[in-house]
């Protein structure tokens, strides 16, 4: 697997930046991985999706990841820093602990599911529908049992993350939608990368195919002489 990027960024930004973010998600991976059809990706379990896109992000932008929160206790802006390797590895550990966990009567959620989920009116039925999905036999043994199989299957593929807020001291813990959260990235950087063809292109009058093939290190020291 390669980084996402000139070329290949640009093209990711393009394939996503209209859908939802699922199916988002889904035309990202097909790009990184071509040698995945969007069908595959589309009913591989959540967890292993998910320590995919954090393997990917880190190839791509590194393995670092900033962003901000709101503290539900206080309202305050909560400034995090993580590692995005760390989280994939923690997040592989978390699945490899319930693996088969009663899988004999549910499978984990995919990204199909989420997206037929995603037409439901109301939270109520987006869980039905997941349950109907992601259950292997029928009858006798839904309900409760059902659901609670579901959270102890699919709770490994979540990334969890606790913050501490300096203003009132409380310490939440913040779900992690590392789909939603690299594709505003994967954004962001097609952006700042446009940004630096219309600049160099401007000054230069090189093409982008040409500007893009340039490593972010050589755009970078043109960028800066033009500064100077």
């Amino acid at each position: 697997m390669g980084a996402l990027s000139g070329e290949m960024l640009l093209r990711a930004w393009e394939a996503s930046r209209e859908l939802p973010d699922q199916e988002a998600a889904l035309a990202v991976l097909a790009l990184a991985w071509p040698k995945r059809a969007r069908s595959e990706w589309a009913e591989m379990a959540l967890g292993e999706r998910n320590a995919m896109l954090l393997e990917l992000r880190a190839a791509t932008l590194g393995r670092r990841m900033e962003g901000f929160a709101e503290c539900p206790a206080c309202g305050a802006l909560l400034e995090f820093a993580l590692d995005a390797a760390e989280l994939e590895g923690q997040l592989r550990a978390q699945l490899a602990a319930v693996a088969e966990s009663g899988q004999e009567l549910a499978r984990p959620a995919n990204t199909a599911d989420l997206i037929a989920a995603s037409a439901a009116e109301d939270e109520e039925q987006a869980g039905a529908i997941l349950l109907a999905r992601t259950m292997k036999q029928d009858g006798d043994d839904a309900g409760e049992g059902a659901l609670e199989r579901f959270e102890r299957i699919n709770g490994a593929a979540e990334i969890r993350v606790e913050l501490a807020c300096s203003e009132c001291r409380a310490r939440p813990a913040m779900d992690l939608d590392i789909a939603r959260f690299l594709l505003r990235e994967l954004g962001a950087a097609a952006r700042r990368l446009m940004r630096e063809i219309h600049e160099l292109a401007s000054a230069y009058g090189w093409s982008e195919r040409a500007i893009v093939a340039m490593s972010a290190a050589r755009r970078g020291a043109y960028l800066e002489m033009l500064s100077i």
